[in-house]
């Protein structure tokens, strides 16, 4: 079994975007027990990997440094974040948020070359967080240069991996990416199949993994299932917008 998990942040807030401290680090004591490899995306996606999770981080919320970043070396868990570079040292308020969205601070640079020294891959999830449907190939391509030039000169390493704002995606904006970097995720509610495209890999939302019955058992087919039914009702919410 192998699967890239999302996180969003780590925080005892109860937004849709937050994963317990406490819940986390029994999360990755629990993996560790199931002889799953938590390894970074290049071990992953190796074909060689036959088991394993990697765990990322969207957006780059303050919290990921405050209270992810000592569970994950408790337990030596690397982790990828993806990073919109525009709101760093503000506030997670880009002109495309949702209304309702919980206002969370934003990790700054000195954090984010903290967790890069710690071991921890920054990678880009574009300059402003548009949905880059909306975009024309030409805001496309400066959302992505923009973000990876930023990240490049403050930490020396090019990002490898994308993730795509809200998990959004068509051929257009695809055809561009897969040649740009090396993988892109996003919020496809699935495990990692054998063969993928690159362009278009699946994650596991934490929002759905925070009980223990389904963490502490995640290979296993009941998991599974539920994960399945959870995928099979958000697409129908989609359909149904």
């Amino acid at each position: 079994m192998r699967a890239i998990i999302t996180f969003h942040t780590i925080d005892n807030s109860g937004s849709l975007l937050s994963f317990p401290p406490d819940t986390f680090s029994k999360f990755l004591s629990s993996l560790k027990k199931q002889d799953l490899d938590l390894c970074d995306l290049d071990t992953l996606l190796d074909p060689a990997t036959r088991n394993g999770i990697c765990i990322t981080f969207d957006d780059g919320l303050r919290q990921t440094y405050r209270q992810a970043l000592p569970i994950l070396r408790d337990y030596d868990v690397p982790a990828h974040v993806f990073l919109n570079t525009e709101n760093v040292g503000g506030m997670n308020d880009w002109p495309s948020q949702p209304s309702g969205s919980p206002r969370l601070e934003m990790l700054s640079w000195g954090e984010i070359e903290k967790l890069y020294a710690a071991g921890i891959y920054i990678e880009s999830h574009t300059n402003n967080h548009p949905d880059l449907r909306g975009l024309d190939d030409a805001e496309i391509v400066l959302e992505c240069e923009t973000a990876d030039k930023i990240i490049e000169n403050r930490l020396g390493r090019y990002p490898r991996y994308f993730a795509y704002p809200y998990g959004l995606s068509n051929e257009r904006v695809r055809a561009y990416t897969r040649d740009r970097y090396k993988g892109c995720v996003t919020t496809e509610l699935r495990h990692l199949h054998e063969e993928e495209d690159m362009a278009a890999l699946p994650r596991l939302d934490s929002y759905y993994l925070k009980q223990p019955w389904l963490f502490e058992h995640l290979a296993s087919p009941i998991p599974r299932t539920y994960l399945l039914l959870r995928r099979f009702l958000r697409n129908l919410r989609a359909v149904s917008i």
